[in-house]
């Protein structure tokens, strides 16, 4: 029984410091992950300032693209819709092609520095892949 005593109680020490060291690393761990979230924050709030600050001046530039794009529609290489944008079953304007083509593809081409022109050209290009136009446009 003289040798089970010692052995128990280093095996208590053990047991005690190991418990120790799980609780330290779990604390060490929360507090990693409060940090991470708050750089996260910091990073999404100052992404948005910069977005914001790129998309100053760019209301022309959508409006143009807008109008552009309703020509594009009805004109022969485009959807060639009569009425453009306009969508006369609806009685409203095309607002997923205008989300789609002209804020979704125009406006990201934009803010990456692209020109107008590339901009249009990369509309023209996701026009042209859709099955609409393929339809309208398939050779008989």
């Amino acid at each position: 029984m003289d040798r089970s005593r010692p052995i128990t109680t280093v095996l208590l020490v053990i047991v005690v410091v190991l418990l120790g060291q799980v609780y330290y690393q779990n604390r060490r761990t929360s507090q990693l992950q409060a940090s991470m979230d708050f750089q996260q924050r910091q990073f999404e709030q100052q992404v948005g300032k910069l977005a914001a600050e790129r998309l100053k001046g760019h209301r022309a530039d959508l409006m143009q693209a807008a109008q552009w794009l309703h020509q594009y529609y009805a004109s022969d290489e485009g959807l060639r819709r009569a009425d453009g944008l306009w969508r006369s079953d609806l009685k409203q304007p095309d607002f997923e092609a205008i989300g789609a083509w002209v804020l979704d593809v125009y406006l990201n081409a934009r803010v990456e520095g692209k020109t107008d022109e590339q901009a249009k050209q990369l509309v023209r290009d996701a026009i042209q892949g859709s099955d609409e136009w393929r339809r309208l446009h398939a050779t008989k």
